[in-house]
C-alpha cells in the first residue's frame, strides 16, 4: 500500500464512506463506544477537534477518537478486502499512520486496547515462547518495539509490547534463577528495599538472575511474617516503613530475632510518668526515661518533732513524701 492522506482515503472510499458500519460483525471483535457518529459528524470532528488536539496530547484517547479509529480500520479493511486477523500482516496500521498522521505503533496499541478479548487471558503457546526467545537473541539491546512488531508479524497473534517484554523477562528468559532465595539474597532484598525505596527494577539489576516480580513477591512474604510476629494488625505504609527501619537497625530480617530485639529495647527503656507543676490537669502525657529511685530525706530526732510541721509534698517524681518545717510564732 502506498501512503495516502485523509482526503485521498475518502476519495478511494467513494460513496461507501456514507455506508453504516457492520456493527454486528464489529461487536464480535471490538468494544464499540456508546457515542457514535454519522459520516458528516465524523468528518467535522477530524477536521476540527481531532486536528486541534492531535499535536497537543494524543495520550488522551476519547470516545470519539475510539470511534474514529474503528471506522477507519473497518473501512480500510473493507476497501482492501482484508480480514481483521490480517490487519498487521497487511500493513494496515502503516496506512492508518499516514491517513491520521499518528505513529503506527501508537495506533496499533490503541487498536489492541479495543479488542473484545483480553489479550492477557490468551494462554501463551510453546511456539510463541520459542519465537520470542529467538527474537530476543536477534535484538539484544532492549528493542522491544521492533521485537513486538516482528513477533506479531511472524505469529499472526496480536500481543501488547509490554506483555511480550514481561513474558520474556519474568518467565522464559534462560538466565532466570528459578531456585529458592538464599539467606543472603533475602537479607539483600530487605536492606535494598529500604535504601532504594522499593525500586524493584533497580534491585533486580543488582541481583543477576532474579526478576523484579520475584523479588517483590519475596519481599511481601517476609514483611507479612514479621508483621504477624510483632503483632501488627494491619500492614500500611507507616507500619511497613517501621519494619524496614527495624531491619536496618538490627541487621536481620528474621521475625523471631526482630521480635526479641524489639522486646529487649522496650524493656530497657520503660517510661515513668512525670507530673509537671505547671500542668493544670491531674495527669500529664509527658514521659521521661529515668532510673527508678526514691528521694532520700534526712530523719528528724524525736525530741525536736514538736517544733516541726508536716507538709505533704508531691513534686518529687512519682513518690509523695513528707517534709518537716520548723514552727514559728506566726505559724503554730
Amino acid at each position: 500500500m502506498r501512503p495516502i492522506n485523509w482526503t485521498e482515503f475518502l476519495q478511494e472510499l467513494g460513496e461507501s464512506k456514507h455506508k453504516e458500519l457492520n456493527e454486528d460483525l464489529l461487536k464480535q471483535i471490538v468494544k464499540l463506544p456508546k457515542e457514535k457518529m454519522s459520516f458528516s459528524q465524523l468528518e467535522n470532528y477530524i477536521n476540527n477537534e481531532f486536528q486541534a488536539t492531535k499535536q497537543k496530547d494524543r495520550s488522551k484517547w476519547h470516545q470519539k477518537d475510539k470511534y474514529l479509529l474503528i471506522w477507519c480500520v473497518a473501512k480500510l479493511a473493507e476497501l482492501k478486502n482484508i480480514k481483521f486477523n490480517e490487519l498487521h500482516e497487511q500493513k494496515v496500521f502503516e496506512q492508518l499512520a499516514s491517513i491520521l498522521e499518528l505513529p503506527k505503533q501508537f495506533l496499533l496499541v490503541k487498536w489492541m486496547s479495543l479488542l473484545k478479548q483480553n489479550l492477557r487471558e490468551i494462554r501463551w503457546t510453546k511456539e510463541e515462547d520459542e519465537i520470542l526467545i529467538e527474537l530476543r537473541k536477534k535484538y539484544p539491546n532492549n528493542d522491544w518495539t521492533i521485537i513486538a512488531e516482528e513477533f506479531v508479524y511472524i505469529t499472526k497473534n496480536v500481543r501488547y509490547q509490554k506483555q511480550i517484554r514481561e513474558r520474556f523477562n519474568n518467565v522464559i528468559n534462560p538466565l532466570i534463577n528459578k531456585g529458592p532465595f538464599t539467606h543472603e539474597e533475602k537479607q539483600q532484598i530487605m536492606l535494598k528495599a529500604y535504601q532504594m525505596k522499593k525500586n524493584w527494577a533497580g534491585i533486580s539489576k543488582q541481583m543477576p538472575g532474579r526478576t523484579d516480580n520475584k523479588i517483590k513477591n519475596q519481599y511481601n512474604s517476609i514483611v507479612k511474617k514479621i508483621a504477624k510476629k510483632i503483632h501488627y494488625e494491619k500492614i500500611d505504609l507507616k507500619t511497613e516503613q517501621q519494619i524496614l527501619e527495624y531491619i536496618q537497625k538490627y541487621n536481620t530480617y528474621d521475625p523471631d530475632e526482630l521480635a526479641s530485639q524489639i522486646e529487649n529495647d522496650n524493656r530497657n527503656s520503660s517510661p515513668i510518668k512525670v507530673e509537671h507543676p505547671n500542668d493544670n490537669s491531674n495527669t500529664s502525657n509527658s514521659q521521661l526515661n529515668i532510673q527508678h529511685h526514691v528521694p532520700i530525706v534526712q530523719s528528724v530526732p524525736f525530741f525536736f518533732s514538736s517544733q516541726y510541721q508536716n507538709y505533704y509534698q508531691t513534686r518529687y517524681i512519682g513518690y509523695p513524701i513528707y517534709i518537716l518545717k520548723p514552727k514559728t510564732p506566726n505559724n503554730p
